[in-house]
């Protein structure tokens, strides 16, 4: 199955085709005691522009798929990520993959980006927080355990109060990661975000229900707090009617 990736919850742009192995196939690997993960990413291309989301992503995509020697009529179906993130960069990444997916009849399925985060790097042995920069002095926030499973988030609260969150939550992470993980003092390992994410992690967190066929559902993107730009209210008389 192949597999168009494309993530826009950050400054960074990205899109990659990745292909997901036939479930028997995997079956096989793992009862042969392989270490074998469910997916391969064949091309990925990202680049840094907070600004940018609209006018890169689908060169991005195109250059993937050139790369990976495929065209966009093979695509099987997208994975997106669907943040926590700003709303111009979510709206972005959400409406290409939704247009692509009508475009080609293929299904789309929205999935967490830090999920995919966190996916990338697993199996760790320890529990694993993801972190990215939500501006305005905070951050985007998600804990998981060492089998995987987010405990924690997403959320959005101030570096300060991040101590106090994995406490209430009883998360004593070993490992840190994600562009926002330099905004914390804590006694973990940081770990860099691996070349091969966000794609290969974006769809491996869907391998269960892209390889069973499932219905995918609406696209509920994570903002966690309102946009900066809003519809202003109506004037005010002066004259008090």
């Amino acid at each position: 199955m192949l597999v168009l990736a494309l993530d826009t919850s950050t400054p960074e742009v990205t899109a990659g085709v990745v292909v997901l192995r036939p479930a028997h196939e995997l079956i096989a690997a793992l009862q042969a005691g392989e270490a074998a993960r469910p997916a391969r990413v064949l091309a990925q291309r990202r680049v840094s522009d907070g600004l940018g989301h609209a006018e890169k992503l689908m060169p991005l995509a195109a250059e993937a798929l050139a790369a990976a020697g495929h065209a966009l009529r093979e695509v099987d179906a997208v994975v997106v990520g669907v943040g926590p993130g700003p709303f111009t960069g979510l709206r972005v990444g959400m409406a290409t993959a939704a247009a692509l997916g009508d475009a080609l009849d293929r299904p789309v399925h929205g999935v967490p980006s830090h999920d995919g985060l966190a996916r990338s790097l697993h199996p760790l042995p320890g529990d694993l927080l993801v972190v990215t920069d939500a501006r305005r002095r905070e951050v985007y926030l998600s804990g998981y355990r060492a089998d995987g499973r987010r405990v924690l988030g997403p959320l959005v609260v101030a570096p300060a109060a991040v101590p106090a969150v994995l406490a209430e939550h009883d998360l004593a992470p070993g490992y840190v990661t994600g562009p926002g993980a330099g905004l914390l003092e804590l006694a973990a390992t940081r770990l860099d975000v691996p070349d091969h994410a966000p794609a290969l992690g974006l769809v491996e967190a869907a391998a269960h229900l892209l390889l069973t066929g499932a219905r995918p559902g609406p696209l509920v993107p994570l903002y966690l707090r309102r946009p900066d730009a809003t519809v202003p209210g109506a004037r005010k008389s002066v004259l008090g009617r």
